[in-house]
């Protein structure tokens, strides 16, 4: 696979004159935990491939198609949710540039439950020859389960408001937000000491975990999504308060980014 898009790259750039970042390779990923010995090396290769793609072709992209590395576990989403996030982990820091997968199947790394976190890595990196028997049989505990984020564990609503807020914003929940805004706003001395307080927190967490690669785009999407709707929720409680005199005085500042960017 290597050799092939050395070739290609080289064809490409070399005598039709592509540009490097227009050329996207697909190692393929292929199913891991199939019961056959000659698929456990299936992620490590993927990843491996994508480390040294990235290496032999500068300044080329990678993309691969997710969800097939947990076909083998299809109908237990609790499991192809934390192998598509662990999945994406270790082939994010290998140099993938982009993944096709169900940004609804995607869970925060460092949010999954450590025992099956261990279980899923053990059959991605390979890392014991008994890997696929020990997920199988972990995973019976999940099967049959219908995960809804909310309703499974409701343990964060008993936080404090500003803990409930940076749980929501995390995991992109929008079921409460607005409730607790408001008796977050309702603490506050003004409603835009919401914004710069306990949402921003909660963003800086988010941001934080992206940039470690523990979040993607997709759940970060969803975050923004959430805070969009809080901000929604207090702007007029701030345009009544503008309408009493009460002007802010800081300055105003003008941001700007490229039409179609994802900021």
């Amino acid at each position: 696979k290597i050799a092939i898009a050395q070739r290609a790259y080289k064809l490409l750039t070399e005598r039709l004159d592509f540009t490097p970042e227009d050329i996207i390779f697909d190692p393929n990923i292929l199913t891991v935990a199939t019961g056959m010995d000659e698929h456990n090396d299936y992620a490590v290769n993927f990843i491996e491939g994508v480390r040294r793609v990235k290496k032999v072709c500068p300044g080329a992209r990678t993309s691969g198609g997710v969800s097939n590395i947990s076909f083998s576990f299809r109908g237990n989403n609790t499991v192809r949710e934390a192998m598509h996030s662990a999945f994406l982990f270790h082939a994010v820091e290998a140099g993938l540039d982009m993944g096709i997968v169900n940004a609804g199947m995607l869970e925060v790394y460092e949010q999954i439950e450590p025992e099956l976190l261990e279980h899923v890595e053990d059959v991605l990196l390979n890392r014991r020859a008994d890997a696929t028997d020990r997920l199988i049989d972990y995973a019976e505990k999940f099967k049959g389960v219908k995960k809804e984020r909310a309703a499974i564990d409701q343990k964060w609503r008993e936080e404090p408001v500003a803990a409930r807020l940076s749980h929501a914003l995390v995991n992109g929940i929008t079921e409460f937000i607005e409730a607790d805004t408001e008796e977050a706003r309702a603490t506050a001395t003004r409603p835009l000491e919401v914004i710069e307080g306990p949402l921003m927190d909660g963003m800086k967490v988010v941001g934080k975990l992206f940039g470690a690669g523990k979040m993607f785009l997709p759940q970060v999407v969803k975050s923004a999504r959430v805070m969009k709707k809080a901000v929604a929720y207090l702007t007029p409680f701030m345009e009544a308060e503008k309408q009493e005199g009460e002007e802010d005085s800081a300055n105003t500042m003008v941001i700007a980014t490229v039409k179609g960017d994802v900021h």
